[in-house]
């Protein structure tokens, strides 16, 4: 057995192991709603396309496209104000699941 085989064995082993361990998270899961992943890939294939759909929309869809990215605008004495919307502040504010709660363990 030459070196590069011996590498090439142990990081063939090396992923399997992670393989196995990713699948066995997989079905401790097992209630993953398969819908919330064809919603996630709407709303990553909009954020791809947004601004394509910006230049060939009338003025409804941009209204749309307005309130699905902006909290909040409005108008100041000379320019537009906007808050964007920040989905994923949410997930990375949260407090840690296993802390959030002293009476359980």
């Amino acid at each position: 057995m030459t070196a590069e085989e011996a590498i090439y064995r142990a990081k063939a082993e090396e992923l399997q192991t992670e393989m196995r361990a990713t699948e066995e998270g997989l079905e401790r899961l097992g209630d993953c709603d398969p819908a919330r992943a064809a919603t996630a890939l709407a709303v990553f294939d909009f954020s791809q396309r947004a601004a394509d759909l910006w230049r060939g929309s009338n003025n409804g869809l941009r209204r749309e496209i307005l309130d699905s990215v902006y909290l909040n605008r409005a108008l100041s004495d000379v320019t537009l104000v906007t808050t964007k919307r920040k989905p994923f502040d949410v997930l990375a504010e949260r407090p840690f699941l296993k802390k959030s709660r002293g009476d359980r363990r």
